[in-house]
């Protein structure tokens, strides 16, 4: 079970990937691993900084962004500031491998390997 730091501060988890079927994909494999986990999903930066600004603290999000563009943008900030924990999708930081800053979820995953990185995104 993935631990959820603050029960009772908004949602435990943010997911913002392109695709609403993926990102409908992954919630569903984070609550059916845990029940009790807070999931919330946007499609844009833009509506996940809302979403974030209106609910609250997230404890770990899985963003569809290029590393470098995390620190420079509006959410990236957001949540960096509010020690939310960052694992990315996508290409560009598929890419990078190793090499990147943050914990990448590779293409194609099973919901093992989605949770095993969140975990360790969570584990810092």
């Amino acid at each position: 079970m993935i631990p959820d730091d603050m029960p009772d501060a908004g949602p435990g988890f943010l997911v913002l990937l392109n695709d609403p079927f993926v990102a409908e994909d992954v919630a569903r494999s984070i609550s059916e691993h845990d029940p009790t986990a807070r999931v919330v999903c946007a499609r844009t930066p833009e509506a996940a900084l809302l979403l974030v600004q209106s609910e609250g603290h997230v404890g770990v999000a899985l963003l569809q962004m290029a590393p470098e563009e995390v620190p420079k943008s509006a959410l990236g900030q957001l949540l960096s500031a509010a020690g939310t924990r960052i694992a990315l999708a996508g290409d560009a930081a598929e890419q990078q491998g190793p090499a990147c800053t943050y914990e990448v979820l590779q293409r194609p995953f099973s919901s093992a390997e989605l949770l095993l990185t969140l975990s360790r995104a969570r584990a810092g």
